[in-house]
């Protein structure tokens, strides 16, 4: 009896995230065929965002393009590529310009922007300040993001690299390559040609050392 009642729970999930898909795929500047949006998801100004195809996004998500705030307004755009997984709680928020290429998988309550409430307007909170002025974002095709991690403004992440969970990343991330902490360095570098993974710390060290010699 248990195993029927979760599997009808399963076919009535998978129906009401393809009607959910369906009511919001023509609100969005472009949406690709096999997306899968799971209810409740928030989309700010979707028409200014794209989505690839096989998109998936999880509940509780909020995908938001910022066009006014204080006085400013903004011409921004957030695409997702193809086969892009964001789970539960993700935040992206784009005064400019997100783009998150192909295959890439962002966890659970991870913050990616490209602007802040910018701090220095003491005459007003934080929050009620006008933005900062954006600077792009872009997370490399294959590239995975980590739980709870945070993507600041003007930040490049290359393709294939790992963000570990909880790590602020503050400056580029290169290809091939895994970051972690607060703020987020690189500890691990990986060679598609070799298949040889080497510590970033023994890399600077050989590095030194060829130098001087």
């Amino acid at each position: 009896m248990r195993k029927k009642f979760l599997c009808l729970c399963e076919k009535i999930d998978f129906r009401v995230c393809a009607m959910y898909t369906w009511l919001l795929r023509s609100s969005f500047k472009s949406c690709g065929p096999d997306v899968i949006l799971h209810f409740p998801v928030r989309f700010g100004n979707p028409q200014s965002i794209s989505l690839g195809a096989g998109c998936v996004v999880y509940p509780r998500a909020w995908v938001n393009v910022v066009s006014a705030w204080k006085g400013n307004t903004y011409d921004a755009e957030i695409r997702l590529g193809d086969r892009v997984m964001i789970s539960y709680e993700v935040q992206i928020s784009a005064a400019r310009s997100i783009v998150i290429d192909d295959d890439v998988a962002i966890s659970r309550g991870a913050v990616i922007v490209d602007h802040i409430h910018d701090y220095r307007h003491l005459d007003v909170s934080i929050v009620d300040a006008p933005l900062s002025a954006p600077e792009p974002v872009r997370i490399g095709k294959g590239s995975f993001l980590g739980a709870h991690c945070i993507i600041s403004p003007g930040v490049q992440i290359g393709e294939h690299s790992f963000v570990g969970a909880n790590s602020v990343v503050v400056k580029d991330v290169p290809a091939f390559s895994m970051a972690v902490g607060n703020p987020a360095r690189v500890v691990r570098l990986f060679s598609p040609l070799t298949n040889a993974q080497t510590s970033q710390g023994l890399a600077e060290s050989e590095h030194a050392s060829s130098r001087s010699n």
